[in-house]
């Protein structure tokens, strides 16, 4: 292998982490919103039941488990939920793009 094929190759390989390191940052973006969005569609789900059978909306996770939830929902990105309100607001997660 001469010189000149090592540096071809190496700059082969650079130029493949430069494109692919970028993607999978991108796609577990991706996946933690989605997972984030599976949970508070949990959270809704779970603040309404609760509504529904004490007549007054939740006041915080706290009271959901172990009866309607198994555990303290948790963003996977490390966001906070609101429980959002008996008006008809969904719960929010704080990380931006987290949503239903």
């Amino acid at each position: 292998m001469t010189v000149v094929e090592a540096c071809l190759l190496v700059a082969i390989v650079v130029l493949v982490g430069v494109i692919a390191v970028p993607a999978l940052f991108r796609n577990k973006q991706r996946r933690q919103a989605a997972q984030c969005a599976e949970r508070l569609e949990a959270l809704s789900t779970a603040c309404k039941e609760y509504a529904a059978a004490n007549g007054k909306w939740p006041s915080s996770q706290g009271v959901l488990v172990p009866a309607l939830l198994p555990a303290p929902l948790v963003c996977p990105a490390g966001g906070v939920y609101t429980l959002g309100t008996p008006e008809g607001d969904p719960p929010t997660c704080s990380v931006p793009g987290h949503a239903l």
